[in-house]
């Protein structure tokens, strides 16, 4: 936090009263020369004379055919499950509307919204194709028979037609931008600044090539002497060389990360940016308090961003732990052969129990004990000293070893997969736990959770979370404390399903603790 306050100072530098403001002098901008040759067909639906990037026009042309495939495949899927009555003529009345459903996706933003962001994901999407696809089956329920004769014998099957399409939709989708992916190299970025905040951007963004994006170096303000760097991206100038370094390194998409310019001068290199059809990305101001959840406000042409409070009303922790409880029980119900049969394989596999209890902290400092399945050998706990010199997880409260000696054969496994978490779903059942929340520390590591960091404890504990999800072991503590505090500051329904449904790929990918 520390950094990011220097950073901030450095980008506005105060003045004694009286003191005659610094001149400032504008980075030269040199005359544009016309624009690199770009694809034009960026309007395929209606033919709009807008200029694109070819790989934004494929994976919009992509995506368009993705859904109409799904709509036709789920189609044909409902005519060989609950096929409607009368002639073969009569069940295919209503699939020249399908194409309808495009429009209706290009109306709600779902071909026009990758091109804006670097990280392109179908699952936060979902709720919009939830939207269209039930919107879209709902006008065909009730305005179907009204509009095509014979279209009333399909109003039964039209639903399983909608289970259908709510599935393929979503993995057809994603197999487009999987596509788009392959066929074209990655998105040329450029980092605008240079320090912490810049570093962090670079950092995010090289840990996941599935963003599709190329780092090419960054620019900044001239230095005296060589001033702050981004990790090992090549500083390729000062930011009066912005066009021809974007034009030499074909760069795409800028990324404005807390630059030294002034407020001017940095206004001035975002409008030479869109004159260059660039993408631009910005980092906002107190990103540290700032989620996927704002609310965008505007006063009299004033952009505001609204952020949640850290209160959720009574209903929303009732609607929690309703969740909380179906799911947990539910899960024991459907697991219980496997937890059988882990259980039987633990006490096999070496002396001691079957079960391994924790002191946690939990929701409002409140003290419980979690359970796993035992995956060391008895006494692992007395051996840890002896241990400290490997753990990988630096000087902080947190202890990880890869290749733990303290790990049984069947513990080794249980811990790839996940699988030793499984008896959470007991502690869930009981409230000491949610399916998905914070991560739950040992006493030692909560010590080091202070000031405003605590307000992760606002939400019960969760057997999974945005920590668990996003990196685990490659995330330091001080960014899993600020994971966890986004998580119970932009709370929602919607942000807990998207977890859970993250939390199977890591559990599948073996990527456990």
């Amino acid at each position: 936090m520390s950094d990011v306050i220097a950073d901030d100072a450095a980008a506005s530098p105060r003045r004694a009263v009286g003191d005659e403001p610094p001149r400032y002098r504008r980075p030269a901008v040199r005359p544009l020369a016309p624009v690199a040759p770009l694809d034009t067909s960026g309007g395929f639906l209606f033919g709009a004379d807008v200029q694109t990037p070819r790989r934004d026009s494929w994976r919009r042309r992509s995506l368009a055919l993705a859904d109409l495939s799904a709509l036709v495949l789920a189609w044909g899927l409902m005519w060989l499950v609950a096929p409607p009555p009368g002639d073969v003529l009569d069940d295919l009345v209503l699939l020249p509307v399908l194409p309808l459903w495009i429009v209706l996706n290009k109306v709600l933003g779902l071909y026009d919204r990758d091109g804006s962001l670097i990280h392109r994901s179908t699952l936060n999407e979902l709720p919009q194709i939830v939207h269209s696809l039930t919107l879209g089956t709902a006008l065909l329920y009730l305005l179907g028979p009204i509009l095509i004769p014979g279209a009333e014998l399909l109003r039964g099957p039209v639903v399983v037609w909608w289970l259908f399409a709510m599935a393929l939709t979503p993995l057809l989708r994603s197999a487009a931008r999987a596509s788009v992916r392959r066929s074209f190299e990655p998105e040329h970025v450029l980092i605008i600044g240079a320090g912490h905040v810049a570093s962090v951007v670079a950092e995010k963004i090289g840990q996941h090539p599935e963003y599709g994006a190329r780092l090419v170096g960054y620019l900044d303000v001239p230095h005296a002497d060589e001033g702050p760097t981004v990790g090992e991206l090549d500083r390729l100038g000062d930011v009066a060389d912005f066009e021809q370094v974007c034009r030499e390194h074909d760069v795409e998409r800028v990324v404005i990360a807390f630059s030294n310019l002034e407020h001017e001068a940095l206004l001035d290199l975002i409008r030479m940016g869109k004159r260059l059809r660039l993408k631009i990305s910005v980092v906002p101001r107190l990103f540290e308090v700032i989620g996927h959840g704002v609310a965008i406000d505007q006063i009299e042409g004033m952009t505001l961003l609204g952020l949640k409070s850290l209160q959720l009303s009574r209903s929303t922790l009732m609607l929690k732990r309703a969740m909380d409880v179906a799911g947990a029980g539910i899960g024991i119900l459907l697991l219980s052969p496997l937890l059988i049969a882990v259980s039987i394989a633990v006490k096999v596999d070496s002396r001691g129990p079957i079960f391994f209890g924790q002191r946690r902290i939990g929701r409002r400092d409140r003290e419980f004990r979690m359970w796993k399945f035992r995956s060391m050998v008895d006494g692992a706990e007395d051996l840890k000293a002896d241990l400290a010199h490997l753990n990988e997880m630096g000087d902080g409260p947190m202890f990880k070893i890869a290749e733990d000696p303290r790990v049984t054969r069947v513990g080794r496994f249980l811990r790839r997969t996940s699988i030793d978490e499984l008896p959470q779903l007991f502690n869930v059942l009981r409230g000491d736990m949610s399916l998905v929340g914070p991560r739950p520390l040992i006493p030692v590591e909560d010590d080091h959770v202070i000031g405003w960091h605590r307000a992760r404890l606002d939400l019960t504990p969760g057997l999974t979370g945005p920590w668990q999800v996003l990196g685990r072991n490659r995330i330091p503590f001080h960014e899993m404390v600020k994971l966890d505090y986004l998580y119970v500051a932009e709370w929602s329904l919607w942000n807990d399903v998207k977890l859970i449904l993250r939390t199977l790929p890591v559990m599948v990918g073996r990527r456990g603790a």
